[in-house]
């Protein structure tokens, strides 16, 4: 007796089956029913791969654009949170105190300080400045990123790494944003830890970089020779218009088994391919960064007065 037989003889006395003969036999002579093909079995697996790849490109098209929309949205809060009054921090109007010159940049040009140098005064170039990740204006500005980015953010929870997170916005309040929108949805218990885990991985996985050009026919971002003036200057006030630059960089997850095979690189004749290149694996997923950069001016409440009024 094969093991088979003694398998089915024991779930049909676990099940206290009784046996048919009759039925048994009038099944053997039945010609009806379907016959799957080796060719289709065979085909299958991959007509499965392939519906799942257009679907896994029509999601990184989708966020894409979704990216680009976030970049768009951090720089425009920018422009409106760098000229804004941030009481809790202390930071004033047009001022950004929590900054450091960007080390990225070749072209940096320093103006001369000491009113004894000849070449004290306005003059040309200017210096590139990013915004301190972590300080008030920043996390203001990324949290509009973030919650762009929470839109093609996955709703179910993922092994993430232990990533700072790169905005600080309250779950209630995005719970209520989507219940005033969506009054049916406080009828499914689930959505909120759903709201939740969206907005957990956008804040993990959305990094925001804020750098802006400050040139020297404006006064100095840092102390100087002459002292500030209340009335025309601060040390740490941006320019009317400074060039305000933000750089969103998202990282899309891909499906567990597109995102194993896609990683895997190719050989080919001008060497690695450019996919499994950029795929990379954060925490316990692949995932495929997608970035974005955006430039607005300034829109600060007053022009900053001429630099010759100042030193003249």
């Amino acid at each position: 007796m094969t093991t088979a037989s003694v398998v089915l003889l024991l779930g049909s006395w676990a099940c206290k089956g009784r046996w048919q003969l009759a039925k048994i036999g009038r099944l053997f002579h039945d010609q009806s029913g379907t016959v799957q093909s080796l060719s289709f079995v065979l085909t299958l697996p991959f007509l499965v791969l392939v519906i799942l790849f257009i679907v896994q490109v029509a999601q990184l098209m989708v966020a894409t654009i979704v990216v680009h929309y976030a970049a768009f949205a951090a720089a425009r809060a920018a422009a409106v949170w760098i000229p804004a009054r941030v009481e809790s921090s202390g930071e004033l109007e047009n001022r950004i105190s929590f900054r450091w010159v960007d080390p990225t940049r070749w072209d940096q040009e320093f103006p001369a300080l000491d009113p004894d140098d000849p070449n004290f005064g306005p003059s040309s170039g200017g210096i590139w400045y990013e915004v301190e990740p972590g300080s008030p204006k920043f996390m203001k500005i990324a949290s509009a990123a973030v919650l762009a980015c929470a839109a093609i953010s996955p709703s179910s929870r993922l092994p993430l790494p232990p990533w700072p997170p790169s905005a600080a916005i309250s779950p209630e309040v995005i719970d209520r944003i989507y219940h005033a929108m969506v009054p049916d949805a406080i009828l499914n218990a689930r959505v909120p830890e759903r709201l939740r885990n969206k907005l957990d991985y956008a804040t993990r996985a959305t990094e925001i970089r804020i750098a802006f050009f400050h040139p020297n026919l404006e006064p100095p971002l840092i102390p100087w020779g002459e002292p500030p003036d209340p009335n025309q200057f601060y040390w740490d006030e941006l320019g009317w218009q400074d060039p305000i630059v933000v750089t969103v960089r998202y990282r899309v997850p891909l499906m567990p088994a597109l995102g194993r095979i896609l990683a895997r690189p190719l050989a080919m004749a001008g060497g690695q391919d450019p996919v499994s290149g950029r795929i990379e694996k954060w925490g316990g997923i692949y995932v495929y960064p997608i970035s974005a950069t955006v430039m607005l001016g300034n829109e600060g409440d007053m022009p900053v007065y001429p630099y010759p009024e100042v030193l003249w």
